[in-house]
């Protein structure tokens, strides 16, 4: 009999939903009144496994390609950095891919 804990085959492995950990931008008064009002910004991190941690920009329905893997701490390191540099030197910098897809 095959216990539960065992994969069912040699190559595929469980997958967990991520654990995702977001910090919303604020911006300096002059970059905001150059970004879009009408999409939110944050800084995201994120696991599947809980070990390997990744870090991505949000912006509306668009986001970067995630940085990674790092520790949680890392991770959170990076989310701070990219966040005050977002919110001192707007978004403009960032390169984007529009999707409508979650992670």
């Amino acid at each position: 009999s095959t216990s539960p804990n065992r994969n069912p085959a040699v190559g595929f492995h469980r997958i967990t939903p991520a654990k995702h950990y977001s910090r919303s931008i604020i911006f300096i008064d002059d970059i905001a009144r150059q970004e879009p009002h009408e999409t939110s910004t944050s800084v995201d991190i994120f696991s599947h496994d809980g070990i390997r941690w990744y870090c991505q920009v949000r912006c509306g329905e668009q986001k970067t390609q995630p940085m990674g893997p790092f520790t949680k701490r890392q991770a959170e390191r990076v989310q701070e950095a990219r966040r005050t540099r977002i919110a001192q030197k707007g978004t403009a910098w960032l390169v984007f891919e529009r999707t409508g897809e979650d992670w």
